[in-house]
């Protein structure tokens, strides 16, 4: 029923973002490695539903996101970059007057530049039962216990099974809300969002069921919620060797052999570099410092782990937590784990809680049972906001 529609949809995004306290527009700052603004985008350029879009800016801005965006093969679906107007109503009306020109769509959504976590299937959803009723929008059960109030005093607990928490996109008859808009206009009406200009005509708007996720970015507090998180694995094994000295995360620990290695063979700091190069999809250690290159022979696993920790950081990761099994008959670490912790996080620029080392034995079983080696295993979280 909906698949020969028409579908246009305006992206908002000519806000001011003073809320953020920053002189970066929040629909400009970076959600890893793309802007909000371009997630929000791409989700609806590849949505196969949608045939048009036309993003709204701040006139300063438009010619910023036209080299930046236009240029984008998979933002073929852009038609034009509109200017917005003082208020976002405004700027909405700019963009319904470009599109009344241009492509007359049967339906036409607006959407927050803002909200980069739109779903595929939500927007399916919005367009379904934009189709059969002509408005429709997008919005989840408040969770909270609202009160009505006065300022200084609480005046009423509101029912919460009748409140929803009301999102974008949302989705009308595009002669429909054009001629809410131009309404309001006339009349000097400001609604906070689209279906208010719909509703004050007379007509119902259907509540589709949306997600919690689906949040706005208004704040700082609101970006450091969204970090991206990724894990990684690092294990590294070195045979005991007479002759050398036994180094563990730095550590000198008293012992009658060492471990083999073409560094100083220290095979927890070895794992712990592997799992957070393999965290961030950066390598390992064997491409980074190969053993057939001289100068890193002999060399401190420390040294080594400066580096590591400048790849993934040049790479725009933070190390969020690691956690480490030594496994060896002999000897006990215990003694020495804090003084491993202190060496590790002093590299990595975190706390101490952040990182845990345990020790383990194979009861008498395999190589390490047999006393003829160590083994290290490594899990490293790391993230990016």
């Amino acid at each position: 029923m909906y698949q020969d529609k028409r579908i246009a949809v305006i992206i908002a995004a000519a806000g001011s973002g003073k809320r953020m306290g920053s002189g970066i527009s929040k629909q400009f700052r970076l959600l890893g490695n793309e802007m909000v603004l371009e997630k929000t985008l791409k989700t609806f350029c590849n949505h196969p539903l949608v045939d048009d879009l036309y993003l709204v800016v701040k006139k300063e801005d438009v010619l910023y996101c036209q080299k930046v965006f236009l240029k984008e093969k998979n933002l073929f679906k852009i038609r034009a970059i509109v200017a917005g107007g003082n208020e976002r109503q405004d700027s909405v009306l700019n963009a319904l007057d470009l599109i009344s020109r241009q492509c007359k769509p049967d339906y036409v959504l607006v959407h927050d530049g803002a909200r980069p976590f739109i779903s595929a299937q939500g927007i399916t959803r919005l367009i379904e039962k934009t189709v059969e009723y002509n408005a429709a929008v997008l919005g989840v059960p408040v969770k909270d216990t609202i009160k009505r109030g006065n300022g200084l005093y609480l005046e009423e607990t509101l029912k919460r099974e009748t409140l929803f928490s009301v999102q974008t996109p949302q989705g009308f008859d595009f002669k429909l809300l054009y001629d809410s808009y131009k309404k309001a206009k006339e009349d000097c009406f400001y609604g906070t969002d689209d279906s208010s200009l719909v509703e004050r005509t007379g007509k119902k708007v259907y509540l589709v069921m949306g997600e919690y996720d689906n949040i706005k970015i208004t704040t700082k507090e609101d970006l450091a919620m969204l970090k991206e998180w990724r894990c990684g694995t690092g294990y590294d094994v070195h045979a005991f060797v007479k002759g050398r000295k036994l180094i563990l995360g730095g550590v000198l620990i008293p012992y009658n052999m060492g471990l083999l290695g073409h560094s100083d063979g220290d095979v927890l700091t070895h794992a712990v570099m592997d799992a957070l190069l393999g965290a961030g999809g950066l390598g390992d250690i064997g491409m980074h410092f190969p053993d057939s290159e001289v100068c890193y022979k002999d060399i401190s696993s420390l040294n080594l782990l400066i580096n590591v920790k400048e790849i993934i950081k040049k790479a725009g990761w933070s190390v969020g937590n690691i956690d480490i099994t030594v496994i060896a008959e002999k000897p006990k670490i215990a003694p020495y784990r804090d003084d491993m912790k202190v060496n590790l996080a002093k590299i990595l620029e975190v706390n101490e809680t952040q990182i845990n080392i345990k020790g383990t034995t194979t009861e008498k079983l395999g190589f390490c049972g047999r006393e003829e080696g160590m083994a290290a295993n490594a899990i490293a979280m790391i993230y990016r906001e």
